[in-house]
């Protein structure tokens, strides 16, 4: 329910956006094909199951979970996009993984038994934004990021809002002012200017790249469960952190020495 309201809220606001600056949604068959494509495996699904997966496990071990996308990312561009996979990238991507599993190395930070299937439905969802990362990169260059960013927010909206209808009535929801104000800061910050930067910096930097802003995402969300939700800090997550840096920097780093080579 609060994953649907989201997008729908979302999709209200990047409506408006485009008609106050005048901006056409595309009318050629590709761009519906890929907005349905994306609605579902970018938005509908995988928000269904990181939603859910947080009933299960902490804001931290979730977003850690999402940094394993830049292995499938890469996989993925080699396949589909003919990037090259090179030493340094994928010594890069190691050390950042071992950096997260060293995070979460304690198994007793990992909740109930539902933690497991928590675990799984965070995999997935990462395993389908990696798919969708690769489709963007290979079929939206020539449209507007705003434009291209409207309809798979609708369709992911509906999509969720039916999963809401089907599995969630008769629930309870308490509608006061946190809920409220965290799903219009989602809907407004997390969707509308995350995934307009999103869409718009995919033109221009290597997907693998750009994949590689999950292994901040686990460093950022410890710190910010550990201020607003009183979730634990341990040496670990400190260790793993500053593995997850040092990946990073070999990764990126030798590509903007290379001759003829802009900087990263």
């Amino acid at each position: 329910t609060a994953a649907g309201l989201r997008f729908i809220i979302a999709s209200l606001m990047i409506f408006a956006i485009l008609v106050a600056k005048r901006i056409k949604l595309p009318t050629d068959k590709r761009f519906y094909q890929l907005s349905l494509f994306l609605g579902i495996f970018q938005i509908g699904i995988p928000y269904a199951l990181v939603y859910w997966a947080e009933q299960h496990i902490s804001s931290g071990l979730t977003s850690i979970l999402f940094s394993t996308m830049p292995f499938t990312v890469a996989l993925l561009a080699r396949g589909f996009l003919g990037d090259p996979i090179t030493i340094p990238k994928m010594a890069g991507i190691t050390i950042g993984t071992v950096g997260v599993a060293v995070i979460f190395w304690d198994g007793t930070t990992l909740g109930g038994p539902q933690s497991i299937w928590g675990i799984s439905a965070a995999l997935g969802s990462a395993i389908l934004a990696s798919v969708s990362t690769i489709a963007i990169k290979k079929y939206s260059q020539s449209y507007n990021p705003l434009s291209s960013i409207f309809l798979p927010t609708v369709i992911g909206g509906i999509v969720l809002m039916i999963g809401s209808w089907t599995l969630e009535s008769g629930q309870t929801v308490t509608w006061d002012f946190l809920t409220v104000t965290s799903i219009l800061y989602l809907a407004a910050i997390g969707s509308v200017a995350a995934f307009g930067l999103f869409y718009w910096i995919i033109k221009h930097m290597d997907v693998t790249v750009l994949s590689y802003q999950t292994f901040i995402i686990p460093i950022l969300a410890c710190l910010i469960g550990w201020f607003f939700l009183r979730e634990t800090i341990t040496i670990n997550i400190a260790l793993g952190g500053g593995l997850i840096l040092a990946g990073i920097a070999l990764a990126t780093f030798p590509r903007s020495r290379k001759k003829g080579e802009p900087g990263v």
